[in-house]
Protein backbone atom coordinates (compact mmCIF):
# COMPACT_ATOMS: atom_id res chain seq x y z
CA UNK A 1 0.00 0.00 0.00
CA UNK A 2 1.17 3.54 -0.78
CA UNK A 3 0.04 6.56 1.25
CA UNK A 4 0.57 10.02 -0.26
CA UNK A 5 0.14 13.15 1.86
CA UNK A 6 0.38 16.59 0.31
CA UNK A 7 0.03 20.09 1.72
CA UNK A 8 -0.44 23.30 -0.28
CA UNK A 9 -1.42 26.89 0.43
CA UNK A 10 -4.31 28.25 -1.64
CA UNK A 11 -3.41 31.48 -3.44
CA UNK A 12 -5.10 34.61 -2.05
CA UNK A 13 -8.65 34.78 -3.36
CA UNK A 14 -8.37 31.42 -5.16
CA UNK A 15 -9.47 28.98 -2.43
CA UNK A 16 -12.93 28.37 -3.92
CA UNK A 17 -11.41 27.64 -7.33
CA UNK A 18 -9.01 25.24 -5.64
CA UNK A 19 -11.91 23.52 -3.89
CA UNK A 20 -13.85 23.20 -7.16
CA UNK A 21 -10.87 21.68 -8.97
CA UNK A 22 -10.13 19.38 -6.03
CA UNK A 23 -13.73 18.14 -5.95
CA UNK A 24 -13.65 17.34 -9.66
CA UNK A 25 -10.41 15.36 -9.48
CA UNK A 26 -11.56 13.62 -6.29
CA UNK A 27 -14.85 12.47 -7.82
CA UNK A 28 -13.05 11.04 -10.86
CA UNK A 29 -10.09 9.57 -8.96
CA UNK A 30 -12.14 7.58 -6.48
CA UNK A 31 -13.06 5.33 -9.41
CA UNK A 32 -9.45 4.76 -10.48
CA UNK A 33 -8.10 1.23 -10.29
CA UNK A 34 -6.31 0.69 -6.99
CA UNK A 35 -7.55 3.88 -5.32
CA UNK A 36 -8.48 2.98 -1.76
CA UNK A 37 -9.00 6.53 -0.52
CA UNK A 38 -8.56 10.01 -2.00
CA UNK A 39 -9.52 13.39 -0.59
CA UNK A 40 -8.63 16.99 0.18
CA UNK A 41 -9.11 18.57 3.59
CA UNK A 42 -8.72 22.06 5.12
CA UNK A 43 -6.23 22.50 7.94
CA UNK A 44 -8.22 23.35 11.09
CA UNK A 45 -5.89 26.21 12.02
CA UNK A 46 -5.75 27.73 8.51
CA UNK A 47 -8.52 27.06 5.99
CA UNK A 48 -6.24 28.15 3.13
CA UNK A 49 -3.89 25.27 3.87
CA UNK A 50 -5.24 22.29 1.97
CA UNK A 51 -4.10 18.76 2.79
CA UNK A 52 -4.49 15.91 0.33
CA UNK A 53 -4.47 12.30 1.48
CA UNK A 54 -4.33 9.42 -1.00
CA UNK A 55 -4.14 5.68 -0.37
CA UNK A 56 -3.22 3.43 -3.29
CA UNK A 57 -3.07 -0.35 -3.47
CA UNK A 58 0.38 -0.12 -5.08
CA UNK A 59 2.72 2.31 -6.82
CA UNK A 60 1.64 1.16 -10.30
CA UNK A 61 -1.92 2.34 -9.55
CA UNK A 62 -0.67 5.81 -8.58
CA UNK A 63 1.48 5.92 -11.72
CA UNK A 64 -1.55 5.07 -13.87
CA UNK A 65 -3.60 7.75 -12.09
CA UNK A 66 -0.98 10.36 -12.98
CA UNK A 67 -1.64 9.68 -16.67
CA UNK A 68 -5.43 10.02 -16.54
CA UNK A 69 -7.15 13.00 -18.13
CA UNK A 70 -8.78 14.11 -14.87
CA UNK A 71 -5.39 14.18 -13.15
CA UNK A 72 -3.72 16.07 -16.00
CA UNK A 73 -6.57 18.61 -15.99
CA UNK A 74 -6.13 19.21 -12.25
CA UNK A 75 -2.35 19.49 -12.53
CA UNK A 76 -2.71 22.07 -15.32
CA UNK A 77 -4.67 24.49 -13.12
CA UNK A 78 -3.02 23.63 -9.80
CA UNK A 79 0.03 25.97 -10.11
CA UNK A 80 -2.25 29.00 -10.54
CA UNK A 81 -4.31 28.09 -7.47
CA UNK A 82 -1.50 27.81 -4.91
CA UNK A 83 1.38 29.86 -3.59
CA UNK A 84 4.77 28.32 -3.00
CA UNK A 85 5.69 24.71 -3.54
CA UNK A 86 3.45 21.96 -2.20
CA UNK A 87 5.02 19.57 0.28
CA UNK A 88 4.42 15.91 -0.58
CA UNK A 89 5.46 12.76 1.23
CA UNK A 90 4.99 9.13 0.19
CA UNK A 91 4.92 6.22 2.57
CA UNK A 92 5.05 2.57 1.55
CA UNK A 93 3.19 0.36 4.00
CA UNK A 94 3.29 -3.44 3.77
Amino acid sequence: MLIVIGRAQAAPGRREEFVTAARAVTDATRGDEGCQSYGFYADLSDENTIVGVEIWRERADLDAHMGHEHTRTFLEVFPDLVVGEPVVSMHEVP
